[in-house]
């Protein structure tokens, strides 16, 4: 690995100026901060789990990145990360922070969150609610959520083919990381009515709740 130049911080406004000339700005921070509130057009990919990798299979690693973080010492390792698997192109890191954002007039986007005990009473409510499972294939094909549409995260850019985006969608994977991901990416090309499954797979397997199981026979 080349050694690593030293990591420049970035105001709101320069990451943006940075994104609006082509840059990635990828947000490192967990789900929910994510959710809350994050630059438009922002890609997520949490820094706690295997960054890294999920970087190498979906992003180019030509690209040109700015990263967002939740300190310095974060920003530092996901730079430090994202060497390892060969992006070399990082112009520097801006710290996240909503109310420096609104003060400085940043577009900002925000994402829904759903809890396992939510989703029944809505999909009774909203039968049109598509749910997109973004696990791996093998996952999905063991056991999933009844009705829900297999998009594995790992050749998203093909499966994101298969989500109608005329209908409410409600992303899940095993427990968030890869469902926040997932909705990151179909935002930047769609404004449509999307959602995430927090507590996903695990939150609704523990509550004993139906599963679908394909016959692959």
């Amino acid at each position: 690995m080349p050694e690593l130049g030293k990591l420049i911080p970035l105001t709101a406004a320069q990451a943006v100026e940075e994104q609006r000339k082509g840059a990635l700005v990828l947000d490192t921070r967990p789900a929910q901060e994510f959710a809350a509130a994050h630059i438009q057009g922002s890609i997520q990919i949490g820094l706690v789990g295997p960054f890294s990798s999920w970087a190498a299979m979906l992003l180019n690693p030509d690209e040109k990145l700015v990263i967002i973080a939740e300190n310095e010492k974060s920003a530092e390792e996901a730079h430090i990360r994202l060497a390892r698997v060969g992006f070399e192109r990082v112009i520097g890191y801006s710290l996240a922070d909503e109310t420096h954002w609104r003060n400085e007039g940043i577009q900002l986007s925000t994402i829904s969150i759903r809890h396992t005990e939510d989703v029944q009473p809505a999909l009774a409510r909203d039968p049109s609610l598509q749910l997109i499972d973004v696990r791996s294939r093998a996952e999905w094909l063991k056991g999933h959520l009844p009705g829900a549409i297999s998009a594995p995260l790992l050749d998203f850019e093909s499966n994101a083919q298969l989500i109608d985006r005329s209908k409410p969608s409600l992303v899940y994977c095993y427990a968030g990381f890869r469902a926040t991901t997932a909705v990151s990416i179909l935002l930047r090309e769609s404004s449509n009515d999307i959602e995430i499954m927090i507590d996903g797979f695990e939150g609704w397997s523990a509550l004993g709740l139906p599963l679908e199981v394909p016959n692959t026979k």
